[in-house]
């Protein structure tokens, strides 16, 4: 009689020691990665308190002074309510262009012979600066919170539009003429096949554009009537409180790390399922 246990252990050995490997590996990189983050931001510390000590607090304010600045205005409500507005005006502003560029992205990489008509339109439109239009939109919206949704709006739009109507447009071939085989209709192959597979597409989009969302906020607070994180920053610019001012820059980085990390984050695990039939020739 043939003794199977010993042959079980000995295959399930390499499996399992290949296994240990990856997750040391990975394990590795993690830790690697997170020290070249964590070494990065201590020479930029590092940095910042050499040219403070070399040129004064004018050109470059201290470390210290920056944090000890951004807890008495996070511990007295200046930060928290001006980052409030801020996000009120991002979070709208970008879920309009999300909307809408998705939509029309849609219709334009669905539908070949309109997206070769609105394709020079729409590279000139974005080939165009978004201050260009900030006169415009002051005129039409005035200077409060529409007019800075409007210029959050169409600072964003643009990268969701095009990277929405390219997906749609490169879908999958293989897989549009196996739905049509099987007798999809054209409805059903678009919303079931094309979509799907562009998503990873769409997500790239949706990140870029809520990248630059974070600049558009800025850029709107900074142009119109003054609130939010950029109303902070030119007030404290304008009395050269660089200890504040950079307080404020330093929010606006970790939101716009939060934002972009959180939607990468996303598009990682919901693109995970796309299909690559090249992998299967």
């Amino acid at each position: 009689m043939v003794d199977l246990s010993d042959s079980n252990t000995e295959t399930a050995r390499p499996i399992h020691d290949s296994t240990a490997r990856a997750a040391k590996a990975r394990t590795r990189k993690r830790v690697l990665l997170w020290s070249s983050w964590i070494g990065i931001t201590l020479l930029l510390l590092v940095s910042m308190e050499v040219l403070n000590a070399v040129a004064g607090k004018l050109v470059m304010p201290s470390p210290v002074d920056v944090v000890r600045e951004g807890v008495g205005m996070t511990l007295d409500g200046t930060i928290p309510r001006a980052l409030g507005q801020s996000l009120t005006v991002l979070v709208l502003g970008y879920l309009l262009a999300a909307v809408t560029g998705i939509g029309i992205g849609i219709f334009l990489g669905g539908l070949p012979f309109a997206g070769r008509v609105f394709d020079p339109f729409v590279n000139a439109m974005n080939s165009t600066p978004g201050a260009a239009f900030i006169p415009l939109i002051i005129v039409w919206f005035g200077l409060y919170t529409e007019a800075k949704i409007v210029v959050v709006w169409n600072a964003a739009l643009f990268p969701i539009l095009i990277n929405t109507a390219a997906g749609i447009a490169s879908a999958n071939r293989d897989l549009t003429e196996m739905a049509q085989s099987f007798g999809a209709g054209r409805w059903s192959l678009f919303w079931q096949v094309m979509v799907p597979d562009a998503l990873p597409s769409i997500l790239s989009g949706l990140r870029i554009g809520a990248a630059i969302s974070t600049v558009g906020t800025v850029i709107a607070e900074l142009t119109m009537a003054q609130s939010g994180l950029g109303g902070l920053l030119v007030a404290a610019g304008n009395r050269f409180q660089m200890d504040k001012y950079f307080a404020v820059v330093f929010v606006l980085m970790a939101l716009g790390t939060a934002i972009t990390a959180s939607l990468r984050y996303a598009e990682r695990r919901l693109g995970r399922w796309r299909v690559s039939m090249s992998e299967d020739h």
